[in-house]
């Protein structure tokens, strides 16, 4: 596919269940990565399954649910004889219970750690002994995503299905990259930016749709509560209604003209980030104004679990709390403006 059909297939799943499409996003951010990697028999074998049996794969990168500093998380190696024995937790492991693959990554071990340690990484099958899934995702929004910690506890792999290379390398060819691959690897996280457009655009559906039959405040027909009309009529809610579709409107504006730039190579690095940051940061902009916009004209009528409005309202949430906070996106988009360097990181890298 396209960046564009990505996106959009992204987009059209999340109008309908946001969860299933983060999934699907993850699946298919992690795969692009393992595709990245040298040949190596492990990442072979699953790249394989993936396209022949269409496979799933999840990666845990985040820091557990269950922990809050990043110092004590992630996985280590270390050399046993002619396997490597690996520990750690890590967690958002999402599309978990689906997988048959994870990827794993992290030091090699070792006494005293050199100056230039080695990088470790491999891509076991979620059945290798060793390897729990904790099942312990308990999100306010996006519960179906099924973004459990995963944990090695001497978990062994033959050297053979480790890739192993000096971190000095890594950074290096991290620095060296050519800015052709940088915008076509960030198609990724524009398809969480999709998710999000998707949804709102389901917000909305549903806030008009309820504004045209909500009549009124109080039980009866009396005029006890006033003489409200229908909601659709009330100017107020009109206004709230009007500023949503701005919203998302030039959300998909914003959304689908940067999606459509990745093929055409910005002037530099920064450049492209610098875009990147103010695409992502109307997104987040335009999901924060269309939840709030639709909790506040559909009220609490609305907010119930036979509605469909709160479960789109939690799942919305969820992308708000990600990685990309609006205000540290704010900020570094005047650090850039200044002139000085920034970086972009987040679900989808860096």
């Amino acid at each position: 596919m396209s960046p564009e059909a990505a996106v959009r297939v992204m987009e059209e799943i999340a109008y309908g269940d946001a969860s299933t499409a983060v999934a699907l996003n993850m699946h298919l951010l992690i795969a692009n990565a393992v595709e990245g990697f040298p040949s190596f028999p492990a990442r072979d074998a699953a790249l394989a399954d993936i396209a022949q049996n269409q496979a799933l794969i999840c990666g845990a990168g985040s820091v557990p649910t269950s922990a809050l500093d990043t110092r004590n998380s992630g996985y280590r190696g270390r050399e046993d004889g002619d396997d490597i024995v690996i520990d750690g937790r890590a967690g958002f492991a999402s599309m978990s219970e689906g997988a048959t693959y994870t990827i794993i990554g992290g030091l090699m071990e070792s006494d005293p750690m050199p100056e230039d340690p080695v990088v470790m990484l491999t891509v076991p099958r979620m059945d290798t002994p060793g390897l729990v899934n904790h099942m312990n995702w308990s999100a306010m929004g996006l519960r179906g995503t099924a973004s459990h910690d995963l944990e090695a506890q001497e978990m062994r792999i033959p050297k053979s299905d480790v890739f192993m290379v000096p971190l000095s390398l890594v950074r290096m060819a991290q620095e060296n990259m050519p800015l052709e691959t940088i915008q076509r690897r960030s198609w990724g996280g524009l398809g969480i930016l999709g998710i999000w457009l998707g949804l709102a655009q389901a917000a909305f559906d549903f806030t008009l749709a309820y504004v045209e039959e909500r009549y009124g405040y109080l039980a009866g027909t009396g005029q006890l509560g006033g003489n409200i009309g229908f909601r659709a009529d009330e100017s107020w809610a009109q206004m709230g209604i009007g500023n949503m579709e701005h919203w998302l409107e030039t959300g998909r504006v914003i959304l689908y003209d940067t999606v459509r730039r990745l093929e055409e190579p910005f002037e530099s690095t920064q450049a492209f980030t610098r875009h990147l940051v103010r695409t992502v940061y109307h997104l987040r902009r335009m999901a924060e104004e269309v939840a709030m916009g639709a909790m506040k004209t559909c009220g609490a009528h609305a907010y119930v679990t036979g509605r469909p409005l709160e479960r789109i309202f939690r799942d919305l949430m969820g992308g708000v709390v990600m990685a990309w906070k609006t205000d540290e996106l704010q900020q570094t988009l005047g650090v850039g403006a200044l002139g000085r360097p920034i970086t972009f990181v987040g679900p989808a890298g860096t």
